[in-house]
């Protein structure tokens, strides 16, 4: 299982949905196969059966030595196609059911990783929904910060006190600039 937080890239719905596609064309093939080997089964009993018929036949008829090493010359000839094709079939069976299995081991493993990557994730989410509350009272506090010490930082100078609807007057008294707000 790899380590939390791998850099390993998540799979997509679509690579996964390829993945599936592709062990499903495995599973067909060995199902051909399988069948192959029904019907390769199906001719050795057949020429099986035929050869033995043929021989109880003959033993009654002729010498069973010399028919008996006949016969069986002819199912060493019958035979020897289907059963090197058998074994050929069954080699060809042994390795697709060796790479379905590593198919499936790695799909086993990527499902393992999307899994931990989704528990990650919920984890980092249930973080993050415990620091709500005081990001908002935070945010509140700044907003109110603001609302307060803007307008006082802006009437600072001309421009900014004008563009808030004062007038930057200086005072008869004491000869100090200060924006004023008249009313109506």
């Amino acid at each position: 299982m790899p380590e939390a937080g791998s850099a390993s890239p998540a799979l997509s719905l679509a690579a996964l949905g390829e993945t599936v596609d592709l062990l499903g064309v495995v599973v067909a093939r060995m199902s051909e196969k399988l069948d192959q080997h029904g019907e390769t089964l199906a001719v050795v009993r057949k020429t099986a059966l035929e050869s033995r018929d043929a021989a109880q036949a003959a033993k009654s008829y002729t010498d069973p030595q010399r028919y008996g090493r006949h016969i069986g010359n002819e199912i060493d000839k019958a035979l020897a196609a289907p059963l090197d094709r058998l074994e050929g079939l069954h080699l060809a069976l042994a390795a697709d059911r060796r790479d379905a299995s590593r198919t499936l081991d790695e799909l086993v493993r990527q499902e393992e990783q999307t899994l931990q990557r989704l528990r990650d994730d919920l984890a980092s989410a249930g973080r993050r929904k415990k620091r709500t509350p005081f990001k908002a009272l935070l945010g509140f506090v700044l907003v109110l910060s603001l609302i307060i010490a803007l307008p006082r930082f802006m009437a600072g100078n001309g421009t900014a006190c004008a563009f808030l609807g004062g007038e930057w007057l200086r005072g008869p008294e004491s000869g100090k600039e200060a924006c004023v707000f008249y009313a109506g």
